[in-house]
Formats: structure tokens, C-alpha cells, sequence
């Protein structure tokens, strides 16, 4: 798999697969295009965070078509990670050709699935204040704002952007009910 910039089609055509170390080079280069602002995890940092004890991220990739001579094409991934009932979204990006065309929805579907299946009922988020885009989105998939860390962003630029504390509770009763 590797980078284009080519304009993807993923309406219908969007594969999501577990986030290995396999694919840390590629979502560095992802991390690095959405966060160009920021600082960014190298692939080996994101390998190192995939090892902590309940880590997991998913990539999410337009395929290929070998007949046609079409590689796969990234197009976003997540990485987080869960404590007991407990997890946080450590980083989501997708790339700028790929936005708002659902694979940011489909990346936090498979999230919430494999959330589900581990017991987990609360996830937590920080997002810039300033990322519409993605308090939008986040809001449309249930996640409500709980907290706010001042200056917690520093852009290269070196202006500070404050961060919005963002909370989906699941809502699973003690007999395994809800949602």
C-alpha cells in the first residue's frame, strides 16, 4: 500500500483492516498530511504505541485494482486505546482528498464494534476547537463535549488552540442491554 495523491472514490469502495506495524510507515505519512501543523508520530512511535497493553487503530484504504494497474490508496486511520470500560481515541486522521466522504464514519464504526465486543462503555476524545469539521462529526456519532484544555494545541505557527474534551457513553447496563 502505498501514498497517492490521486483523488480517491470511496463512496462505496472504503476497506478498513486492524492498524499493524505493517502499515505504521503509511499512517505516519497520513499523520503527517492531516496534522501539518503539528508535530507528528513517526512510524516508529506508532509502533511503540500499538505495543501498549490495549492499543488497537484501524486503517481504513480505497483498493487497488490489479487488472488496472491500481494500488491501494490510504485513506485514513485510527489509533487509540482501552483501559477496563474505558478507552480514548489517541489520534484519527483522513486524508485531505478523502474528506467527508465517510471514511471517518467508517473507521469509528469498526472502533465502536471492537469497543462493544471488549466491554468498553465510555470512549473519550480531544479535538481542536478550532476543527469544525470534526466536532461535527463527532457530535453527529453521539460524542458530546465534557471539558475544555486551554492552550493545549500549539500550532508551528506558535499560535495556541484550545482543546474540546468530547465523551460517547455507550450506555450499556450491567446485563449487557443497550445502545
Amino acid at each position: 500500500m502505498s501514498a497517492s495523491s490521486h483523488q480517491p472514490e470511496v463512496e462505496d469502495g472504503i476497506e478498513v483492516v486492524p492498524l499493524t506495524a505493517a502499515f505504521c510507515n503509511v499512517a505516519s505519512a497520513l499523520h503527517a498530511e492531516g496534522f501539518e501543523d503539528q508535530d507528528c508520530w513517526s512510524a516508529d512511535e506508532m509502533i511503540a504505541l500499538l505495543d501498549v497493553p490495549g492499543a488497537f487503530g484501524f486503517l481504513a484504504f480505497a483498493p487497488g485494482n490489479e487488472a488496472e494497474n491500481r494500488l491501494d490508496i490510504p485513506l485514513g486511520f485510527i489509533q487509540m486505546q482501552a483501559v477496563l470500560d474505558e478507552a480514548e481515541i489517541n489520534t484519527i486522521v483522513v486524508a485531505k482528498e478523502a474528506r467527508k466522504r465517510g471514511v471517518a464514519r467508517k473507521l469509528l464504526s469498526a472502533t465502536f464494534d471492537r469497543l462493544r465486543e471488549t466491554g468498553v462503555r465510555r470512549v473519550l476524545l480531544e479535538v481542536a476547537d478550532d476543527n469544525a469539521l470534526a466536532i461535527a462529526l463527532y457530535r453527529d456519532c453521539g460524542f458530546a463535549e465534557i471539558g475544555r484544555r486551554k492552550r493545549y494545541y500549539r500550532r508551528k505557527s506558535g499560535r495556541e488552540v484550545d482543546a474540546l474534551v468530547m465523551e460517547r457513553d455507550f450506555g450499556a447496563c450491567v446485563l449487557g442491554w443497550g445502545d
